[in-house]
């Protein structure tokens, strides 16, 4: 098991350890590049020099932001942090979501993973198997799907002005609303006999709502209330 996570809650925010030379995403990078001896110097610098420190940063700094959510928490008497890094799921979820982390850059991904494990943390009463999907759905789904679930969850409090332009790009938006219905988080209002026809309308206005499922998983995903 990674110490990182560890260390990250036992030293806080402000005392967070920096990477050493044997940082993980480094050691995949140089192994990428021996793969390819006919590289150039250019190709071999950029792997090298800037890549590696991008990740770092990415990773640093979605502990950071997570890490002073916990101290937060901890201070309000919510959770107890030494008990936390004893949680086995809840390392399991530090460790995926940074994972993840390391791979996005989009604000709304990000914050959807960071709350995704301040849910864990919170709550004795998420079901183990259902966390792990949900991770897993975080990462493979765009910020798009995300918005779409918003869309579908509230459709009054969402932007107009994003709905309509959700609305003009069906070719994209219409297969995303299928796929999240195929994940069981919406529930489909077409007629039975009409779902296999082409619409003449976005799906994005035909009137989905999420699932049990769908509004358990933005529950997930959500900034926790008592962070607010």
């Amino acid at each position: 098991m990674s110490e990182e996570p560890i260390k990250l809650f036992a030293t806080r925010a402000e005392g967070y350890p920096q990477p050493d030379d044997g940082d993980t995403a480094r050691a995949a990078l140089e192994k990428v590049i021996d793969q390819f001896p006919v590289a150039g110097p250019v190709i071999n610098f950029v792997f090298s020099h800037f890549l590696p420190p991008l990740l770092e940063r990415r990773r640093d700094e979605f502990f950071k932001d997570l890490a002073s959510a916990v101290e937060r928490l901890e201070q309000k008497h919510l959770l107890n942090v030494e008990e936390l890094v004893l949680n086995e799921l809840f390392v399991t979820a530090v460790v995926q979501a940074a994972r993840t982390a390391i791979n996005n850059h989009q604000r709304e991904k990000l914050e959807a993973l960071r709350n995704a494990v301040l849910s864990v943390a919170l709550s004795r009463t998420w079901d183990e198997e259902k966390c792990l999907v949900f991770l897993h759905l975080i990462e493979i789904f765009s910020v798009t799907h995300l918005e779409i679930l918003r869309l579908f969850a509230n459709p009054v409090a969402f932007p107009a002005t994003r709905r309509d332009e959700l609305r003009q790009r069906r070719s994209l938006t219409d297969p995303m609303v299928l796929d999240l219905n195929d994940r069981g988080l919406l529930i489909d209002p077409r007629p039975y006999v009409a779902r296999t026809r082409e619409s003449n309308d976005s799906l994005t206005i035909q009137g989905w709502t999420l699932s049990a499922l769908g509004k358990e998983f933005m529950s997930f995903i959500a900034y926790p209330e008592q962070l607010k």
